[in-house]
């Protein structure tokens, strides 16, 4: 694949996150023009700066300068912040968001705010700066929401694939399941229960979720934004599913043969707004999805013409498809040692 990204201007929001992060360090080999990185969280901007080494100690502003690179500590709640960051650049990739379900369900206010209006405002900003591509981070959570985490990134996924209407920017959003080993998820929490000698807790035993690896994340997000149309919903396809039952099940049995691990499973009950399954695509969905490479994508909302040329064929799939693939104990653990895990 050529380089697309070659003398462009990449801004990428939520940008110290452990996606936004990931895609800022891919971002650095694609000689782009300038990455702007945006995010609330001060801390991490200045973490992300010193990921970035030197030969000799140079000031904040020349280490910024000479790697093709800014750190904006801004939020994408504010309308003039967006606009400030979205001035002369080519490329949004919108990974900001509130995304732990049970915070989400505690502060629904913020969570609107931050999921929806910060998408709004960010729409409106590369509207007005003519940025050319628009990419949102969504979920399988917006998938018939219960949550509202999914409620609020579902109408903000529905507001980006509708601002094509009238516009010269390109609208596209890709849903991930969870990724496997970022911040707060179920895969950290494990181990550090395990280090810590504690009981492994899951919230019920036929909890099921879909997992990515950060570098498929971020390889399959480069992969969209080079051919998106418009108007389209990316997904990974083939994603792993699995119960997080066996997943723990896997982590201790490995750790009891590394350490001597040998704590309990308990099971705590399901929190608010959450599920045993989460689904990548709805059933209203599956009927116009097209395939191409690994990606699975609905075309709802873009000339099929247009699909048809640049997708070559449709894939024919069950609504049912996703739901009885479960990966096996062997599978998972295999998956984690490749993927250096644990």
């Amino acid at each position: 694949m050529a380089n697309f990204l070659k003398d462009k201007s990449v801004l990428v929001t939520g940008g110290t996150g452990s996606i936004g992060s990931a895609l800022v360090q891919k971002l650095r080999q694609k000689n782009c023009k300038v990455i702007r990185v945006f995010s609330n969280d001060e801390n991490g901007l200045y973490n992300l700066s010193e990921t970035i080494k030197e030969d000799k100690d140079v000031s904040f502003q020349q280490k910024m300068k000479k790697n093709k690179i800014r750190f904006i500590l801004g939020d994408v709640r504010e309308l003039n912040r967006c606009l400030d960051a979205t001035k002369n650049i080519d490329i949004v990739i919108h990974a900001a968001a509130l995304k732990h379900v049970p915070i989400c369900e505690f502060n629904p206010k913020e969570a609107y705010r931050t999921n929806f209006i910060g998408t709004k405002n960010l729409i409106a900003a590369s509207k007005k700066n003519k940025v050319k591509k628009f990419l949102f981070i969504s979920t399988d959570k917006v998938v018939k929401p219960i949550s509202v985490m999914g409620k609020t990134k579902k109408i903000a996924e529905s507001l980006v694939i509708k601002s094509n209407s009238k516009s010269n920017t390109n609208f596209s959003c890709i849903r991930f399941g969870n990724i496997i080993g970022s911040r707060g998820s179920v895969l950290p929490k494990f181990i550090n229960q395990i280090k810590k000698n504690k009981n492994l807790s899951i919230t019920d035993s036929k909890m099921e979720r879909y997992f990515l690896t950060i570098d498929r994340a971020v390889s399959n997000i480069i992969l969209s934004i080079d051919i998106m149309l418009g108007g389209e919903i990316f997904i990974i396809g083939d994603l792993p599913n699995f119960k997080i039952l066996d997943l723990a099940l896997v982590l201790k049995q490995y750790y009891e043969k590394q350490i001597g691990y040998r704590k309990k499973i308990i099971f705590t009950g399901i929190r608010s707004g959450e599920r045993n399954y989460e689904r990548l695509y709805s059933s209203d969905e599956h009927k116009n999805l097209f395939k191409y490479k690994n990606l699975i994508i609905i075309n709802d909302n873009i000339n099929i013409k247009d699909v048809k040329k640049k997708y070559k064929q449709n894939l024919k799939v069950q609504s049912t498809q996703y739901s009885k693939k479960i990966a096996s104990k062997k599978f998972i653990k295999e998956y984690l040692i490749k993927n250096n895990l644990v």
